[in-house]
């Protein structure tokens, strides 16, 4: 199931700010999958799988990292969900674990799912980061709107793909995501990264905004950022390059 972003982010954002346990409507199943030992030494391993992936591309081994690590972790989940009628999605912690069990509850669309660990949708982020590296666009969407259909909300993802759109200069759906990589990174993001991943995603909205003109909410975007990271010199720099191009903002 492809995920329709903006027909759900109005779910989604009510439920964000405090995800608990869903009532579990009748005649509907939500799982969030607890798994046992064995199965998540399995899951840590496929984790690392990813991350080793993660290190070829920093080594300039993209390819491998594409036919090695990326597709087997890839291929051991749709192996094992291959028919599966659940409707799964891929979390990284249980915050994003409890929004995504909340928001399938809420759909009626949906009469069974099950969340599980974080693996599945990194190895699908893994190769659309790999192409992106590559400049291969088409082929990093395809792939992020793979890793998407598993974790929607999930701010590494949205970054990706909306990079991948903006190097498109399709630069409203480029915003979209990373609007949505803002909204969500306390809940998706290690807590350590959540300052760090926010002004990403708000450095590309600003980026997509300039473009489409929007120099007000370009300013408003840099600066969120600059309050969570004081002086941090991608968005002084792009405030500066916006009073040269629009002229100095109006003072009241």
């Amino acid at each position: 199931m492809k995920w329709k972003y903006a027909a759900i982010a109005s779910i989604a954002l009510g439920l964000a700010a405090c995800a608990t346990h869903p009532d579990k409507p009748a005649g509907r199943d939500v799982r969030i999958v607890q798994p046992d030992p064995a199965e998540q030494a399995a899951e840590d391993a496929q984790v690392q799988r990813v991350v080793e992936g993660v290190r070829m591309i920093q080594q300039g081994r993209i390819q491998a990292a594409i036919d090695g690590p990326f597709d087997e972790v890839a291929g051991y989940y749709e192996k094992k969900y291959r028919g599966h009628t659940d409707t799964i999605f891929s979390a990284r912690g249980m915050p994003d674990a409890l929004l995504y069990s909340t928001v399938a509850a809420k759909d009626k669309h949906i009469i069974s799912s099950r969340v599980i660990g974080p693996a599945w949708a990194m190895a699908y982020w893994g190769r659309g980061y790999a192409y992106n590296e590559m400049a291969r666009y088409d082929d990093a969407i395809v792939e992020l709107d793979k890793a998407l259909a598993l974790a929607p909300f999930d701010t590494q993802y949205n970054i990706e793909i909306g990079f991948a759109y903006q190097r498109k200069r399709t630069w409203e759906e480029s915003l979209k995501h990373y609007e949505v990589a803002e909204r969500f990174a306390r809940l998706t993001a290690d807590d350590k990264n959540v300052a760090d991943m926010t002004c990403k995603a708000l450095r590309g909205e600003g980026y997509d905004l300039v473009e489409l003109h929007r120099y007000p909410e370009a300013r408003a975007a840099y600066r969120k950022c600059l309050v969570l990271i004081p002086g941090e010199p991608r968005s002084l720099g792009e405030l500066k390059y916006i009073d040269r191009v629009a002229g100095p903002e109006a003072t009241p």
